[in-house]
């Protein structure tokens, strides 16, 4: 009112506009970044590429399974689009609608709302505001508007911005696997008919081998067919126990295998060369550094090496949200050889540490072969190791324990009916002794160097829809068993499954629930114990 001046540290509506053009400001280039910016920065990258193949196709064809694929990215991708177009508003002239920006000004409101709401009610003016407000619901209900309203919310929780995360990340491997294509056509435009010498007459050991096990003219084998071959010339066909063979097989597998469609390349190999070549060394030195032999439960590969499942920024994402101090992981560099990413406590964002690779290197003088390498020191020392397994063991000092990935998806088949959901649904409940809290359980066994956790024990069980985790429990009350862990330990047990089917079921996945009491307006009363450390 008049006469009242303004209190001491009290803001004026001059200067609450002036803080809230200096939030804007500092949100400019956050808005720049969006996530559906980067979608639509990736999806031109792709369509790019896509271009560029068809362009070289009017000359050179490619074979027919390239062609199919092509056409499967294009699909995908009118698919990606599609969903953005429905769930963020955006156009067919990829104008950004409304919906876009409420994730980009949801910290302006945050941070300014409550010195509004603090100046308007110390000015008298609270009653406005709330009637301004009031007045803005009985506008949009008298409308029938509904849907904006659950738009905006859901716009405001990024309900979709998961979906559309991972539908980036499939663009980043459309777009590698284009690129790919176009080398291909390069070969194939110089040779006019295929060959593979075209394409591999730069490493004589990869060509005399294709040559010899597939014949110049095949341009690609099953991956299987492919894992053999290379085994026989790596001399390791004497693989004894089904364990080591599939371990053996998986690995090479994920890792030769670029676009994941069982079927390898004469450019694959190439790739896959860089990182663990020469040809008749290949499977050696994958042995030496992902594998442990040494287990008494068999043959197993080591759980930090993540190859290409998540990239430098996804990675730097999921560590700042889960990791603890001395969490880390080995994957493909982006430039070339490997790379350690690891979490430190005190830090911001994750540290990463290159690992050069020099697959021809000539053995030492003490008879071993040290192929792959640091720098120390700003890049005056080098120190090299024989294998990735023996740098991550010098290093163990600050290389604590594998980092395992919460948005790893796990497949159950509860008798015959499929389950499946993202692996940190259980990993937030590890202290409370549950049977799907230890089987998912990231914390290390310091005398194995492993996770606890049989889940991650496993290359293959659980980890697909072919392998998946199967249970011989009633599938209606896995289903309350998962509510349990989604809700922050509630458990809603609804009609039709009865009191004592669920206290068994509750009993078998070791909740800390004490009893369960009558059914009361159709819903069971439950009754918690405190969870054991």
């Amino acid at each position: 009112g008049k006469g009242k001046g303004k209190g001491k540290g009290e803001l004026s509506f001059s200067e609450l506009m002036k803080l809230g053009q200096q939030t804007l400001t500092k949100l400019k280039d956050e808005g720049e970044r969006s996530i559906v910016t980067e979608f639509l920065e990736e999806w031109k990258k792709v369509k790019g590429q896509i271009e560029a193949v068809e362009d070289l196709s009017k000359n050179i064809e490619l074979p027919k399974d390239v062609e199919a694929k092509i056409a499967k990215i294009k699909t995908d991708m009118r698919k990606f689009y599609k969903f953005v177009e429905a769930k963020y508003g955006l156009d067919g002239g990829r104008a950004l609608s409304w919906l876009t920006y409420v994730q980009i000004f949801k910290p302006v409101v945050v941070a300014i709302g409550p010195y509004t709401f603090v100046y308007f009610s110390r000015n008298g003016y609270l009653l406005l505001y709330l009637l301004g407000f009031a007045l803005i619901i009985f506008l949009i209900w008298t409308t029938n508007q509904h849907q904006i309203v659950i738009e905006f919310i859901n716009a405001w929780r990024g309900t979709h911005d998961s979906e559309l995360e991972k539908y980036m990340k499939k663009l980043r491997k459309f777009y590698d696997t284009l690129r790919d294509f176009a080398a291909l056509q390069n070969q194939l435009r110089k040779a006019r008919t295929f060959d593979v010498r075209s394409i591999l007459e730069e490493n004589k050991g990869a060509r005399d081998f294709w040559i010899r096990h597939f014949g110049a003219s095949t341009h690609s084998v099953p991956s299987s067919q492919m894992i053999d071959a290379l085994l026989h010339s790596n001399k390791q066909t004497h693989l004894v126990g089904k364990q080591t063979i599939d371990v053996i097989y998986n690995t090479i597998a994920k890792i030769i295998d670029k676009n994941g469609d069982g079927v390898i390349s004469a450019i694959e190999i190439l790739d896959f060369l860089k990182y663990f070549g020469p040809i008749d060394k290949c499977v050696d030195r994958i042995k030496s550094s992902l594998i442990d032999e040494r287990s008494n439960e068999g043959s197993r590969l080591y759980p930090w090496f993540t190859w290409r499942s998540k990239d430098r920024i996804e990675l730097e994402k999921l560590m700042k949200r889960y990791a603890t101090d001395g969490d880390f992981v080995v994957r493909c560099s982006s430039q070339g050889g490997f790379a350690v990413t690891v979490w430190k406590e005190g830090y911001k964002i994750p540290s990463h540490m290159r690992v050069y690779y020099v697959p021809e290197t000539k053995a030492s003088p003490d008879g071993r072969v040290r192929p792959f390498y640091i720098e120390e020191g700003g890049g005056k020392a080098k120190k090299f190791f024989q294998s990735l397994a023996e740098l991550v063991s010098a290093r163990k000092s600050d290389l604590k324990q594998a980092f395992m990935d919460p948005e790893t998806v796990a497949y159950f088949s509860i008798s015959g009916t499929p389950f499946t959901v993202q692996a940190s649904l259980f990993m937030g409940k590890r202290d409370c002794d549950t049977y799907l809290g230890r089987y998912f359980d990231p914390s290390v066994d310091s005398s194995s160097g492993f996770p606890r956790g049989e889940f991650w024990n496993h290359s293959q069980v659980g980890h697909s829809k072919k392998d998946p985790i199967f249970m011989d429990r009633n599938p209606a009350a896995f289903n309350v068993i998962l509510n349990w862990y989604r809700y922050g330990g509630k458990l809603y047990v609804p009609e039709g499954i009865s009191r004592i089917l669920m206290e068994r079921e509750i009993k078998f996945f070791r909740l800390p629930i004490e009893c369960i009491h009558e059914r009361e307006r159709g819903m069971l009363k439950i009754s918690f114990k405190a969870a054991s450390k």
